[in-house]
C-alpha cells in the first residue's frame, strides 16, 4: 500500500468480507487506483474492466457495459474475451504488459552474475532474449524471468508484476561478489505485446518492417510510427508476436498508431486463456518454490553444465527419479466451468490437481493445466471434480493448441 490511509481503507473491507462467498474475479472496492499504467486513460476510454495487481490497475477485458455479476458459472464477460482472443488469433491485438517489472543489470560481471543466479543460457550474445528459471537452493522456482541481453555488460530482466520487490531483493542478496549494479526501471518503460498473424502487416504499415526480420527470441531497436522502441520476437499467447518496449511517455502515441493500423486492445483474461491453451507455466500456479524445472517439464531450458544456484538439488531430484508432472487437460463438456484447484480423478482415486483453468476459445472447450501426482499416459481419460460434479476430460503432455509452436514462430 502507498500509505497508511490506503491500508486503513482496505482493512475494514477485508474484515467485512471474511465470511462472504469468494466468487472468482472479485475485485476490492477500496484503496484502488494506487498505480496507473501509462495507458490507463486509453484503457478506461475503451471501457476496460480493471483489476488490481500489486497496486497496478490492469485491464481484465474491454467493452464493459455493466459491473460483472458474481457467479461460479459462465461469466457475463465470456463473449468479450472471446472477441479479444479471436482478434489475436485471426488478426492482431495488443496486450498491455507495462506492469511487468524491468530490472536493469549492468557492470563488468553482469554475465557472470546472471550465470550464477539464472539456470538458463544467459551467456548468449547481445540481441538475444532468454527465458530462464531463477532457482533456490532446493532447486525450486524463486522466479521465472526473461532476460534481454542489451550489450556485453548490460541486461534487462522482465519479471512478474507481483514479484518486482521480491525478485530485486533476492538478486541483490546474491550480488555481493559481483561487480554489477541492479536498478528497478519498471516505471520508466511501457510494454505492448503485438500478437496475431496480421502483426507483420501492422508493423510494416507503421514504418517498422524490421520487426518481421527479427528472429525468434531475438530483439532489436526499431522505430514505429516515429517512436523509438526495442522489440523482441516472442509470444506468451501462442501467436506470432513481439514484445515492444518504449519510454512510458511515448506509450500513448505508440498505442494510437497500433490502433490506427487495426490492432485491438486485449486484456488479462484473454491472455490467461491463451496461455493455458499453450501449456505455458506461470509462477504461483504451476511454478513455486517447491517445484523444480524437472517437475515443471522445463529441465531442457536449464544448463547441463550447471554453475547456477539450485543445480545440485536438481541433479539430486533427477537421481531420485523425479519426472515431469505438469500436463494439460481438455474437458468434453463445453459448458463446464473449471476455475483451478479442482481434484482430478481416475478409477476412484485423486491423480492430480488443476493449477490454472479457463475456457480455450481457440479449441472451443474448457481447458486446464494440472499437476499430476502419478505417471499418466498421453490420452488418459480422467474426470475433473467441479463442485462435486464430475466432468470427463482427456489428458495430454503436449500443448492443446498448436503443440509444435508453428504459429508463434511463423
Amino acid at each position: 500500500f502507498d500509505s497508511v490511509e490506503h491500508l486503513m481503507a482496505r482493512a475494514p473491507e477485508v474484515l467485512g468480507a471474511h465470511y462472504d462467498i469468494a466468487y472468482p474475479g472479485m475485485q476490492p472496492r477500496t484503496a484502488r487506483d494506487l498505480r496507473g499504467l501509462p495507458l490507463d486513460a486509453e484503457h478506461r476510454e475503451a471501457r476496460a474492466h480493471m483489476g488490481q495487481y500489486y497496486g497496478w490497475e490492469r485491464p481484465l477485458y474491454f467493452g464493459k457495459t455493466t459491473e460483472p455479476r458474481a457467479t461460479f458459472g459462465r461469466p457475463d464477460w465470456f463473449e468479450n474475451v472471446r472477441e479479444e482472443v479471436m482478434a489475436a488469433h485471426e488478426r492482431s491485438a495488443v496486450f498491455d504488459s507495462s506492469s511487468f517489472g524491468k530490472i536493469d543489470v549492468e557492470g563488468p560481471d553482469a554475465e557472470a552474475f546472471l550465470l550464477r543466479v539464472c539456470a538458463g543460457h544467459v551467456a548468449r550474445p547481445p540481441g538475444t532474449a532468454v527465458y530462464t528459471a531463477v532457482l533456490n537452493e532446493r532447486g525450486g522456482y524463486e522466479s521465472d524471468i526473461t532476460a534481454w541481453r542489451i550489450g556485453p555488460e548490460s541486461y534487462r530482466l522482465f519479471v512478474g508484476t507481483a514479484a518486482i520487490a521480491r525478485d530485486l531483493a533476492w538478486l541483490r542478496r546474491h550480488s555481493d561478489e559481483f561487480r554489477v549494479e541492479l536498478r528497478d526501471a519498471t516505471e520508466e518503460f511501457a510494454v505492448m505485446c503485438l500478437s496475431g498473424p496480421d502483426g507483420r502487416r501492422v508493423a510494416s504499415e507503421l514504418g517498422a518492417p524490421l520487426l518481421g526480420e527479427i528472429g525468434y527470441f531475438r530483439h532489436a531497436a526499431a522505430e514505429i510510427a516515429g517512436v523509438s522502441v526495442r522489440a523482441a520476437r516472442m509470444s506468451y499467447v501462442g501467436e506470432a508476436g513481439w514484445e515492444i518496449v518504449c519510454a512510458a511517455g511515448d506509450a500513448t502515441a505508440l498505442r494510437a498508431a497500433l490502433a490506427g493500423a487495426g490492432a485491438v486492445p486485449a486484456g488479462l483474461y484473454a491472455q490467461t486463456s491463451m496461455r493455458i491453451e499453450k501449456g505455458f507455466r506461470a509462477m504461483g500456479h504451476e511454478l513455486d518454490g517447491d517445484v523444480s524445472p524437472i517437475e515443471a517439464g522445463l529441465a531442457g531450458m536449464t544448463r547441463k553444465s550447471g554453475g547456477f544456484i539450485g543445480f545440485e538439488a536438481m541433479r539430486k531430484r533427477e537421481s531420485e527419479g523425479e519426472t515431469p508432472r505438469i500436463a494439460s487437460i481438455v474437458l468434453d463438456d463445453a459448458e463446464a466451468h473449471p476455475l483451478g484447484h479442482e481434484p482430478i480423478r481416475m478409477d476412484g482415486r485423486i491423480v492430480g490437481l488443476t493449477t490454472s483453468a479457463g475456457f480455450g476459445y481457440r479449441i472451443g472447450k474448457p481447458v486446464a493445466l494440472v499437476n499430476a501426482s502419478e505417471a499418466l499416459a498421453e490420452g488418459t481419460r480422467v474426470r475433473i471434480d467441479i463442485a462435486r460434479e464430475l466432468h470427463a476430460a482427456t489428458l495430454s503432455w503436449r500443448p492443446l493448441f498448436d503443440p509444435d509452436g508453428v504459429r508463434m514462430r511463423g
